[in-house]
């Protein structure tokens, strides 16, 4: 993974056979960025994507193993505020040869050729803590 600052946000390349979620994470903690929204494209050649059923209160993942085009990445970073750890948290959109698409909660993912993202850091402190009618992390704005 390169990584470049210009002005007030960053370009991130992450290279090929780099997971996705891992590289982000170790980015945003050398970086020392606790609140940021990021978007990117690019190519992988795993990926394992998830749904979030509020009723059972828990995710059900798949994994695909094939070459996909990522359409979209879009996601977020906060602390958690009981364990003082990074969240990072992605959505992203996978297109197949046929333009057939597919997406959800990103899991991880493997680059087959290249994944550029621009992370906007956001200057605040908010934090995610547990939500008990969710079952989920949710930011907590006060």
């Amino acid at each position: 993974m390169d990584f470049k600052k210009e002005g007030n946000y960053y370009v991130v390349s992450i290279k090929r056979n780099e997971e996705i979620i891992s590289s982000l994470k170790e980015f945003f903690a050398q970086e020392k960025i606790a609140n940021a929204f990021f978007q990117g494209i690019g190519a992988v050649k795993e990926v394992e994507l998830a749904h979030y059923s509020v009723a059972d209160k828990k995710y059900s993942s798949f994994v695909l193993k094939e070459p996909l085009e990522m359409v979209s990445l879009l996601g977020n970073v906060f602390v958690d505020g009981e364990k003082g750890e990074l969240i990072v948290h992605a959505h992203a959109s996978f297109g197949r040869p046929n333009g057939e698409l597919l997406g959800g909660h990103l899991v991880r993912g493997i680059i087959s050729a290249a994944c550029e993202i621009i992370v906007l850091p956001l200057f605040s402190q908010f934090k995610k803590y547990f939500d008990e009618e969710t079952g989920l992390k949710l930011v907590r704005i006060e």
